[in-house]
Order: structure tokens, then C-alpha cells, then sequence
């Protein structure tokens, strides 16, 4: 399997694997903070006890390779998940998703500015129809307006590309290990600004699942990704997540989408669809010294 391929299926495995997430969230039904608080510091422990499964004990070394790129990695991580939750509560949710929407064309301004990556034309087609697939989605949706939400959204969208743009910077290491400091950072301020929620024992069983399973092994697979393929295609592929976390929701929940919904999600699905198999077997763009 060529380096392209192991790029593409690592992401979008990571990505099925994490779309639960708005779903666990939903049904929770606690302050953000206070959810982050616990999923922060259970993710952490999930994820070091994967990666030392991985390096067969060697996870210290493995963190130690990451070196100042991964404490970048680590703080965009944790800053990005922090504000778009605020975000989120500051302007609701369908502002907050188009703006994070955005991250695919911040990465590729970063790599192009920073790597020296060259963004070929069926990635810009991708990335406007895949923003045009996300208003779809939120058309219908009621929003308040905050100038303080909206910034922030669009800090956490940066600090996304930026992650992303970091981990493709460093090719040969993994940057995995990075999110574990990140996770505990993010926990730290989830307890010192929100508290601990009261869930029911099932609720604890369904975020022990979510945050200390499942995020941790799909975090490790999308944050490998840029290993391989450009931070802007990632990008690309995180937008899955504002498709199938809906349908989670409708399935599970009973939340039935309306029809621009499921345009807008049939649009993101084939255009990603279409752009991976498009460039199945074509090489990343070389990243420039």
C-alpha cells in the first residue's frame, strides 16, 4: 500500500471512529466544560495506555522524539477544542460549524506559506464544495450572534490547521503522543472553569467508552495522518464528522434531519468521496526544506 493510501484509510477510520462523539455529547446533555473536564483526563489515560501498548513500553522516548513541535501540537490541540466549545455556547452551533469549516482552507494557507506545499485545483474544488455542503447543513438552523463566539471559532479553526500543518512539518515522527499533555491541559481547564457534571452511571459508562476508547484510537490515527498526505486534505476529511455526527443523532436519537441537511451532507460525502479516489494513487506534495 503506497504512503497516500495508508494516509487517506488512517484518517477516515479515525474519523468514523470519532463520529459517535457529537452523539455521546447530545446525550449527556451537561455544561461543555464540565464534560471536557472528565473526557480531557480519561482520553489521556486511554490514549498513554494505546501508545504504550504501541511502543511496547517506550512512550517516554516516543514523546520525547516529538520535541517542541509536538508541545506545539499539544497547545493547538488543546486551545482548539477549548474555544470551539465556548464558541459554541457564545453563537450555537451552526454558527460555530461553518466557521470551524473553514480549518481546510487555513491549512492549506499554512502549508502553502510555511511547507512550501503546492495546492493542486482539485483540492480548492473540494474545499468549496465541501464549505458549500456545511451552509447547507446549517441553513435551517437558528443562531445567535456574538463577535466574541464567531472569533473564537475561527481562533479553533486555526489552531486546528495549525496542528495539522505541525504534524506534517515533521513527516517521520508521529505526533500522536503529543495529545496526551494536550488532553490532560484540556481536563485541567475543564475542572478550574467548569466543575464536575452529575451523570446518571450509564452516562459514566458512555463517556468512559467515548473519551477513553474510542477518542483516544481515533485521535492516533487522524493525528497520523499528515504524515502522509497534506494537512489541507485531513482537513478535508475531519468535515465527515459534520456529516455523520447528525446521522448519529437522527439514528439514535430520533432527530430527524430535514431535506437541505441531507443535500448538504450527500454533497460533502461524494465531493470527498470523488477527491480521494481521484487521488488514490497519487503522491503528497513533496515538503520543501
Amino acid at each position: 500500500m503506497q504512503d497516500r493510501q495508508k494516509g487517506v484509510l488512517l484518517t477516515t477510520l479515525g474519523m468514523l471512529i470519532i463520529s459517535p462523539d457529537a452523539l455521546v455529547l447530545r446525550w449527556l446533555d451537561s455544561p461543555p466544560l464540565q464534560i471536557l473536564a472528565w473526557r480531557g483526563l480519561i482520553m489521556a489515560t486511554g490514549l498513554a495506555l494505546l501508545l504504550s501498548w504501541r511502543y511496547r513500553g517506550r512512550l517516554l522516548t516516543a514523546l520525547h522524539r516529538c520535541g517542541w513541535t509536538g508541545v506545539g501540537c499539544a497547545l493547538c490541540y488543546c486551545f482548539s477544542t477549548l474555544c470551539f466549545v465556548s464558541a459554541v455556547s457564545l453563537t450555537g452551533a451552526a454558527s460555530a460549524l461553518v466557521i470551524f469549516s473553514l480549518s481546510p482552507l487555513l491549512a492549506a494557507a499554512l502549508s502553502w506559506v510555511w511547507l512550501g506545499e503546492r495546492l493542486a485545483l482539485r483540492t480548492l474544488l473540494a474545499i468549496g464544495l465541501c464549505l458549500a455542503g456545511v451552509l447547507l447543513i446549517v441553513a435551517d438552523a437558528p443562531s445567535g450572534q456574538s463577535r466574541s463566539g464567531t472569533l473564537l471559532a475561527l481562533v479553533a479553526a486555526t489552531l486546528l490547521a495549525g496542528n495539522l500543518s505541525l504534524a506534517r512539518s515533521q513527516p517521520g515522527i508521529d505526533m500522536s503522543p503529543a495529545l496526551i499533555p494536550g488532553a490532560l491541559l484540556v481536563s485541567l481547564l475543564g475542572f478550574v472553569f467548569g466543575g464536575t457534571p452529575a451523570l446518571a452511571f450509564n452516562q459514566w459508562l458512555g463517556l468512559a467508552l467515548m473519551a477513553g476508547v474510542l477518542l483516544p484510537l481515533a485521535f492516533m490515527l487522524i493525528q497520523l495522518g499528515p504524515r502522509w498526505i497534506s494537512a489541507t486534505e485531513v482537513g478535508l476529511l475531519l468535515l465527515l464528522e459534520v456529516v455523520l455526527g447528525p446521522l448519529w443523532v437522527w439514528w439514535l436519537l430520533d432527530e430527524a434531519p430535514s431535506r437541505t441537511v441531507l443535500l448538504g451532507g450527500a454533497l460533502i460525502l461524494v465531493t470527498l468521496l470523488v477527491h480521494s479516489l481521484h487521488g488514490w494513487r497519487r503522491r503528497p506534495p513533496p515538503v520543501l526544506a
